[in-house]
């Protein structure tokens, strides 16, 4: 369905004499049908499995385990707990033990590494020595490392009777982490940094500081809005400033380099008939190459922005147009607000799922080692798999509900004659996604999802590999890693682009995902101009927001007396700041994409005369026949003036 395909007829413009093509089309269209209706259903299956995986995990699982630790007979520290049949430790209650001891320490670093595990009162702060160390620290503090059903009067026979019931020494000190005891020589420069109380002041310094980073991100909120007003009146005095900056530095380089090398050469010229020459020589002729492979990029770099210089412009006016609609649907920048949450609600269910998921298991005594072991389903490992991958096609879902979203109104303001009579496009936009859409942007992200999997696996694989691989297979996984990474990204392209397509016209995603392609290549040239000087001027404005928070930041800071580490609460400001920054920009960086197809899709359909264009005078400069189309909009303003003069003058 498209206005490609509607009848046109032909009637006459009230004025200005010219006869006007009307084949309907005044925007995104509302007159549209469900699209992708399969591809739906499958992702309404596809959560009805996630359902279902996360009520057989619920029953199943023991996030306790993880949160709060266990022992090696099924026991969780910290809490009360219940009988294992056949195990003769379990059921004991461990609410004055919160901390999880483990005989062998490798095993924190090696988790493959079987060993003992028991829950304790308080982690060991103390360097054990010798058998005698163990006794000593149970009897004085009360801390028992050996089987709960050892008194401390037990200890020495069990040592002496090399019952595994007690751990071996010489011990180091430990110290708790996430009620874990994790002795010094497994966390290395981190044990290190905790001993110095480095990351307790580093705390301290967030709690204290909480204020001003609050105060930090409503500046960066507030410089975010500032940027994007100084894009829509300055961009073009960034872009082309930017573009002579480059130009009179990539010269300047090169001419460096040119004297760099006239300095080498006198040097080497200078030097007696019998001097040694080879080092002399081969600095001289590395300066030649540096110099001649400079002069030649320099040279291709000019020549590109000289034929360019006409697309650059474009992306100037586009910057314009898209400052234009943000500030005429200022509701555009509360897309994103929303996607966050929605994004935060589902990786909060993904997480509490996943903790479930990984513990679900029943318990089962290993005879071998007389440790508790957990047997999860069979289906487990595909279970993981399939709950990963909802994280990822969910997420994705959503970035494309808020892309759709942007381009439907974006796309509406455009194709507005009069953009005063604008009635919630925003709205309509989200109407006609939850009406008709959900299919589309659903297959869409699905594909970009599955290429996220395929990446993750191929990740996985490396991990497990990276022992026992050989530099060749290593070199051809980073390959396939890269080329995944490469075709990624042209999908996510292509993905906003298509549902650019959607939002206007209302087609499946194949076919919008088609006529996308269509476009593009058919503008590559101005494409390229788009989203190479377009990204780097965004890219800037991020880094505007940033520096601009980390200078403020800084001033709040300097005089407060109860910080340690400045940079911590800068850092986390500044990362703040650059979140913020990308949220808003994220939606100027939307528009632009949107305005553009638009104008692809105006200049495809519309010449200007016949048929007006919708776009604005500003862009009526890139088109071929812009002078006359101008002409003749000019002459209908002209006579709308007069005849409103006359009708004046009547009364």
């Amino acid at each position: 369905m498209g206005c490609c395909d509607c009848d046109t007829r032909v009637k006459p413009l009230k004025g200005d004499g010219v006869e006007q093509v009307d084949d309907g089309f005044d925007g995104p269209l509302d007159d549209r049908s469900c699209r992708d209706v399969i591809c739906l259903f499958l992702f309404l299956a596809f959560w009805v499995g996630m359902g279902y995986i996360a009520v057989v995990s619920i029953m199943d699982g023991q996030p306790e385990r993880i949160i709060f630790g266990a022992d090696s007979y099924g026991n969780v520290c910290g809490k009360n707990n219940g009988l294992i049949p056949g195990v003769n430790l379990s059921g004991q209650n461990l609410i004055d033990r919160p901390y999880v001891f483990t005989f062998n320490p490798e095993s924190i670093i090696n988790p493959a590494t079987p060993t003992k595990m028991l829950c304790v009162s308080e982690c060991p702060d103390v360097a054990l020595l010798i058998k005698n160390d163990i006794t000593e620290l149970a009897e004085n503090r009360s801390i028992f490392l050996c089987d709960y059903n050892l008194e401390p009067s037990d200890y020495a026979a069990a040592q002496q009777g090399h019952l595994a019931a007690c751990p071996g020494t010489p011990l180091d000190a430990s110290t708790a982490i996430f009620n874990r005891c994790i002795p010094s020589s497994a966390i290395g420069i981190a044990s290190s940094l905790l001993d110095s109380d480095w990351l307790k002041r580093a705390v301290a310094d967030v709690e204290n500081s909480w204020r001003e980073i609050l105060y930090l991100c409503l500046i960066s909120f507030g410089l975010a809005i500032v940027v994007l007003i100084l894009l829509r009146f300055f961009a073009g005095v960034l872009i082309w400033t930017m573009v002579f900056v480059f130009m009179i530095g990539s010269s300047g380089g090169t001419g460096y380099l040119w004297y760099r090398w006239w300095q080498e050469k006198s040097i080497l010229d200078a030097l007696p008939a019998n001097a040694p020459k080879d080092n002399q020589e081969h600095t001289v002729k590395t300066m030649l190459a540096y110099a001649g492979i400079a002069s030649g990029v320099t040279v291709i770099l000019h020549l590109v922005l000289l034929v360019m210089r006409k697309r650059i412009a474009l992306v100037v006016a586009l910057f314009k147009e898209a400052g234009k609609a943000v500030a005429d649907i200022p509701f555009l920048l509360l897309q994103p607000v929303w996607t966050i949450l929605a994004m935060a609600v589902l990786c909060a269910y993904w997480g509490f799922v996943y903790l479930y998921l990984v513990t679900a298991g029943k318990p089962e005594l290993d005879n071998e080692t007389g440790f508790v072991t957990y047997k999860s389903n069979e289906l487990g490992p595909y279970m993981w798999w399939y709950h990963l991958f909802g994280l990822l096609w969910g997420s994705q879902f959503l970035v494309a509900c808020q892309q759709c979203a942007i381009a439907g109104a974006v796309a509406a303001w455009f194709f507005a004659r009069d953009k005063s009579r604008l009635n919630w496009p925003i709205l309509k936009s989200i109407q006609r996604i939850i009406r008709y859409h959900l299919g589309s942007l659903a297959f869409g992200s699905f594909i970009i999802a599955l290429v996220m999997l395929a990446r993750i696996i191929l990740g996985y694989i490396q991990n497990r590999l990276k022992h026992s691989q050989s530099d060749i297979v290593a070199y051809i996984l980073k390959c396939l890693q890269c080329c995944l990474w490469l075709f990624e990204k042209v999908l996510r392209f292509i993905n906003r682009n298509a549902y650019i397509e959607i939002a206007i016209y209302g087609y499946s995603f194949c076919k919008a995902a088609r006529k996308a392609f269509t476009l593009i290549v058919s503008n590559a040239l101005r494409v390229a101009a788009i989203n190479s000087v377009g990204d780097f001027v965004l890219l800037l404005g991020k880094a505007v927001v940033v520096a601009a928070v980390v200078v403020v930041g800084m001033q709040l800071l300097k005089d407060k007396p109860d910080i340690h580490y400045e940079f911590v609460p800068i850092t986390l400001a500044a990362i703040f700041a650059f979140l913020l920054s990308h949220i808003f920009l994220s939606v100027y960086e939307m528009a632009i994409d949107t305005l553009f197809l638009c104008f692809c899709e105006d200049c495809e359909r519309n010449d200007g005369i016949t048929k007006p264009y919708y776009m604005s005078k500003d862009l009526m400069n890139f088109v071929d026949n812009a002078k006359k189309a101008q002409d003749i909009k000019d002459m209908k303003r002209q006579t709308k003036r007069a005849a409103l003069h006359a009708a004046t003058d009547k009364m």
